[in-house]
């Protein structure tokens, strides 16, 4: 009877099932997470550390939120209205007069007429970021012109585009990227 019964256990192979399978996943997730804080932000090469100044405009806000955007001031800090990083501190801020491109119909001109009620809101901000070949990315967003970056400050929140941009380096040299030279001064001399 003892040899049947060791007979039938040599005959059992094991059989793979749902449990070990989530705790192998378990075990890699965690070795995962454990590689990724004992090396951060160094898992990709080819990064360097920069500071840029960018601006984010926002083209029309009504005439009512004004008021909350004239308390951001320098010194500010700015943090991504998704995720809640810090993207960097408020150097200035220009508010201006609301302009819409509009073309007249029967001569097919563009004329930019300004727009009732509503002002344009210039953000500019300075932080510490990475760059990743030709994008620049501050806490896991990407600061680029051309993208929209949604944000918030302790008196406001709301979303603007990347309008200009320009590296400064440790030397103090500059290197721009933008689609207008901004001339309010916005960017220059600070």
């Amino acid at each position: 009877m003892d040899n049947r019964k060791l007979s039938e256990r040599q005959k059992r192979t094991y059989k793979f099932n749902v449990i070990d399978f989530a705790l192998i996943v378990i075990i890699l997730a965690a070795v995962a997470l454990l590689v990724y804080i004992m090396l951060g932000n160094n898992l990709l090469k080819g990064k360097e550390d920069t500071t840029i100044l960018y601006t984010i405009e926002i083209d029309l806000l009504k005439d009512e939120l004004v008021t909350s955007a004239n308390q951001i001031t320098p010194g500010t800090k700015i943090t991504d209205s998704v995720r809640g990083y810090e993207i960097g501190e408020v150097q200035k801020v220009t508010v201006t007069d609301a302009y819409q491109n509009r073309t007249d119909m029967e001569t097919g001109v563009v004329n930019s007429k300004p727009f009732p009620k509503h002002s344009k809101v210039t953000i500019t901000v300075k932080t510490k970021c990475v760059r990743e070949k030709a994008k620049y990315v501050v806490n896991g967003k990407i600061i680029m012109v051309g993208v929209q970056i949604s944000f918030r400050t302790p008196y406001f929140m709301s979303y603007g585009t990347c309008k200009y941009l320009e590296e400064i380096n440790e030397d103090g040299s500059k290197i721009t990227a933008g689609t207008e030279n901004v001339t309010n001064g916005n960017t220059e001399g600070e």
